[in-house]
C-alpha cells in the first residue's frame, strides 16, 4: 500500500556542493519516493523571512532549534554552491535533502517528530508588485492559489537562469529543470532571506570510510537520536 508520506534515505554522490559527502560524519537525510508525496509538499510558501544573524543562526553549519517540545534542524544554504533556490529544490526532488550534522550536536534531541529546516540567503523575492506584469503562465508550486503579485514560492524558478544555450533549461551537476524567464524590460528581482523548505527527517546517515568500515564514534553519536540510522556510502 502506499503511504501519504513515503520517505526514503537520499542519494550519495557530488552535489552543487561538493563532491560527495564526507566519511565518518552524519547527515540528515529525506529522500522521495516516486510513490509518496512530492517535495511541493514541504515547500514552505510563501517563503517566510527571516534575518539568521538576528536568530544567531551559523551561516555555515546547523542550529538546533526547540518548538513546542520539538527539536528541529535549522541550516543556512550556501549561496556559493546554490545561488538560487530553485537549484537546491530541483537537486533536492531528484536526490533528496542530505546535510552535514556537527557531531558534537545533541542527537537525544533529535526524534521523529523533527524537521530540516532549509533558510535561502535570496528565498524570498521583495519586489513582486512590479515584477508581476513581467511574468509569463505564474502559477504556485503548492497549489496555494497565490497570483505573480505575491511572494510565492513560484518565483524560485523565475530567480533561476538558463545555462544551456538556446533552450530555458538549466543543468545541474546530477540533473536539470526548466526556468521560467521573465520577461523583457522587466526589473531586476530582489530578495532577502527566508525559510524555503521544512522536511521530516527519515533517517540519519553514517558515511562509511573508504576502506568499507564504519566510524564507531560517529556511529555512537548517531544511535543516541530516536531516528533511524544507517550506514551509507559517500
Amino acid at each position: 500500500m502506499t503511504t501519504l508520506l513515503d520517505l526514503i534515505p537520499a542519494l550519495g554522490g557530488p552535489r552543487e556542493c561538493g563532491p560527495g559527502r564526507q566519511e565518518g560524519h552524519i547527515y540528515a537525510e529525506c529522500g522521495f519516493s516516486p510513490h509518496g508525496v512530492p517535495i511541493d509538499h514541504f515547500l514552505i510558501d510563501l517563503p517566510i523571512p527571516v534575518n539568521p544573524g538576528q536568530l544567531g543562526l551559523s551561516s555555515q553549519g546547523v542550529t538546533f532549534i526547540e518548538r513546542q517540545g520539538t527539536w528541529h534542524v535549522v541550516d543556512v544554504i550556501g549561496e556559493s554552491h546554490y545561488p538560487c533556490a530553485a537549484d537546491f529544490v530541483e537537486e533536492a526532488k531528484a536526490l533528496g535533502v542530505s546535510r552535514k550534522i556537527p557531531r558534537t550536536g545533541d542527537f537525544s534531541r533529535l526524534t521523529r517528530e523533527s524537521t530540516l529546516i532549509l533558510i535561502h540567503p535570496r528565498g524570498r523575492v521583495t519586489n513582486s508588485l512590479p515584477l508581476a506584469s513581467f511574468t509569463s503562465g505564474f502559477f504556485c508550486p503548492c497549489g496555494h492559489g497565490h497570483s505573480a503579485h505575491e511572494p510565492c514560492a513560484g518565483y524560485h524558478w523565475y530567480a533561476a537562469e538558463a545555462n544551456v544555450p538556446g533552450t530555458v533549461k538549466r543543468r545541474l551537476k546530477r540533473t536539470s529543470y526548466e526556468v521560467r524567464p521573465l520577461l523583457s524590460g522587466a526589473p531586476a528581482l530582489e530578495f532577502t532571506p527566508a525559510y524555503i523548505l521544512r522536511v521530516p527527517i527519515s533517517n540519519l546517515s553514517v558515511i562509511r570510510n573508504r576502506d568499507g568500515s564504519v566510524n564507531r564514534q560517529s556511529r555512537a553519536v548517531a544511535d543516541k537520536a530516536r531516528l533511524p540510522v544507517i550506514d551509507a556510502d559517500a
